[in-house]
């Protein structure tokens, strides 16, 4: 009996590790993530969702990830359509731009979508593949990258932890919290008001000369940690642009922003110090490169003309 049960044993272990493997070859078939594997120094794509079994009443979250080593401003993106649903219906989207530090002083570029889809019903639902275009600043060449398409199991809905009660005792302390808020407030206009009265009018200042003000008090061109004077520097030169110009706080990338200008009418011989400046300070913030004591005095400088360029617009402006 010893002769025969051992072939039999052997032949079951080897069943159990045919099983073992063909569920993993079936698990990587089914792997929610999709992407267009390329060289490094090209252009890659990466799809994927966050889980591929999502409850009812939970959003389900579609990342699209553009990735590619070297400037920002490499590659031109043109605006990725939205794909088509199946049991799904579009609740928002959002994008973000990052770089990420290498070896050898090189990094790794990197422009995220991510968009929010809301379930109809129980049951399967499909993200068809994109269609991503893009242009390569460097040779002028246009070509596209496809993902797959995602598949996703809605699942029964999660119960609601709070109740009925527990909302309306919530929102009836947030109105009474609203309501003596609004009453302070109230007080203090009508105080301010009236001590306002007795004060003479100081003459306005404009956006620009505010900021040479800020710029002399908490830049220091000569200090020590330039890097972080650095970031401060494109901080408050931000902030600015938001003021004097409305520019939108998502704008990441220093591209988008001097593009922004221009559409603002500044002139391509204005921009073209500031679009230098933004392509140095962004691999010192992002790639940990170290900066300079000259190159921070010329940023430095950019920013100080161009304040006081907009001053003596905004003083002619306001002089007539």
């Amino acid at each position: 009996m010893v002769q025969i049960g051992t072939p039999i044993r052997f032949l079951i272990i080897l069943l159990a590790v045919h099983s073992h493997l063909l569920a993993g070859a079936t698990r990587l078939q089914n792997d929610s993530t999709s992407s267009t594997p390329v060289p490094s120094s090209q252009i890659e794509l990466k799809t994927y969702v966050e889980s591929s079994r999502v409850p009812l009443n939970r959003p389900v979250i579609f990342h699209v990830e553009l990735s590619w080593i070297g400037d920002m401003s490499r590659y031109d993106i043109e605006p990725i359509p939205l794909p088509v649903l199946t049991n799904l219906t579009m609740e928002g989207s959002g994008s973000a731009y990052r770089l990420d530090p290498l070896k050898e002083n090189s990094y790794r570029s990197v422009k995220s979508f991510t968009y929010q889809f809301r379930p109809l019903s129980l049951g399967m639902a499909y993200i068809d593949g994109l269609t991503i275009k893009y242009t390569d600043s460097q040779t002028g060449k246009t070509d596209a990258l496809y993902s797959q398409r995602m598949m996703i199991e809605i699942v029964d809905p999660l119960p609601e932890n709070s109740s009925g009660v527990t909302r309306s005792l919530i929102y009836l302390a947030l109105l009474t919290i609203f309501s003596l808020t609004i009453f302070y407030f109230v007080i203090r206009y009508i105080q301010k008001r009236r001590a306002k009265k007795k004060l003479p009018v100081l003459p306005r200042v404009s956006p620009a000369a505010e900021y040479l003000k800020q710029l002399s008090q908490e830049i220091d061109p000569k200090g020590t940690n330039l890097n972080e004077m650095t970031n401060r520097l494109l901080k408050l030169f931000r902030e600015f642009l938001q003021k004097e110009f409305s520019l939108s706080p998502g704008a990441a990338a220093g591209k988008e922003v001097c593009n922004y200008l221009a559409e603002k009418g500044l002139t391509d011989e204005t921009l073209q110090p500031i679009r230098k400046m933004f392509e140095e300070a962004e691999v010192v913030i992002f790639g940990g490169r170290e900066i300079q004591p000259d190159d921070f005095s010329r940023f430095y400088t950019i920013v100080e003309n161009f304040l006081e360029n907009r001053k003596d617009v905004w003083e002619a402006e306001h002089t007539q």
